[in-house]
């Protein structure tokens, strides 16, 4: 079981996000993120909750898709069409219009990390506040980060953008990793089944 969660960890996907971050201090980043949304007057409220049950739907969706395919299949679609309804729920709909606001941007996504493009320079070590929407299926993700990399950007469709920035995630909740880890796994199994069925029709076509 171990293997497989150190692979499901390791796996990096091409995403479209809404992304947007602020530089904290030091003090700050010691503080925690709990500390550092209280001075901000933000709770975590249901958002905390529906993580919570979506990490644990997850790991149930990523056991059943052993046994069945099909079934699988059927429950992450029940999932997406859940979190389009959740989505339309005030305090949720607020907090990823104002991210919605940003322009959207191709990132690298991990489950301990992103790579992102930037208008501004950054140094090894920075510390960040940063929240992102992945546009595939609205999922929120927020968490403290430090910058470990600085690269090419993997977005240049904005002349704007011409820093590659890559951070590790610090101090983000399990549960909130877990929905990361899982919504990568998803990808790469759409991907693969995707990549199956085209196979099969190439072969029914000969």
């Amino acid at each position: 079981m171990s293997n497989e969660y150190d692979n499901r960890r390791s796996f990096r996907v091409s995403e479209t996000v809404y992304l947007k971050y602020e530089s904290i201090t030091n003090d700050e980043f010691k503080g925690g993120l709990a500390h550092y949304k209280i001075r901000l007057g933000l709770t975590d409220g249901a958002n905390s909750k529906l993580t919570e049950i979506e990490s644990r739907l997850g790991e149930a969706m990523f056991l059943l898709s052993k046994e069945s395919d099909q079934v699988s299949r059927c429950l992450t679609l029940i999932n997406d069409k859940l979190n389009v309804v959740i989505g339309q729920v005030p305090a949720f709909r607020e907090s990823s219009s104002a991210l919605a606001k940003q322009p959207p941007q191709t990132c690298d996504v991990g489950a301990d990390g992103l790579v992102f493009s930037s208008e501004k320079p950054m140094q090894i070590d920075d510390k960040l506040y940063l929240r992102f929407l992945l546009s595939s299926d609205n999922r929120y993700v927020e968490t403290f980060c430090t910058v470990v990399r600085l690269t090419d950007p993997p977005d240049t469709s904005d002349p704007a953008w011409q820093y590659g920035i890559g951070v590790e995630f610090n101090g983000m909740k399990p549960e909130l990793r877990e929905v990361l880890i899982q919504h990568m796994f998803n990808r790469e199994s759409e991907t693969l089944r995707m990549r199956r069925l085209n196979l099969e029709k190439l072969e029914d076509m000969k």
